[in-house]
């Protein structure tokens, strides 16, 4: 496996002491791998959340334009109260 060497703010690395102070982790390099898997993981959710809504907006458009008040029907499915008009 090939090594890199990266540059850190001194926010960064005093965080990253503070972690190995603390005894919850090892060293600098156990702290950065860490959190290289959490940006992954939240890497892969925002592309499932965008699969999800792209995937939302075509089933709505395929189901054609919608009639009556729409708004009213989604406050009372979300158990909001109905909107006062002035």
């Amino acid at each position: 496996m090939a090594t890199q060497s990266l540059s850190l703010t001194t926010e960064f690395e005093e965080f990253a002491a503070e972690l190995v102070k603390s005894g919850r982790y090892a060293n600098g390099n156990e702290v950065l791998r860490a959190a290289m898997a959490a940006l992954m993981r939240e890497e892969c959710d925002d592309e499932a959340k965008e699969a999800f809504l792209v995937e939302a907006i075509e089933e709505g458009e395929a189901s054609g334009i919608a009639e009556g008040d729409v708004f009213a029907r989604v406050r009372e499915h979300a158990g909001l109260p109905q909107r006062v008009r002035a």
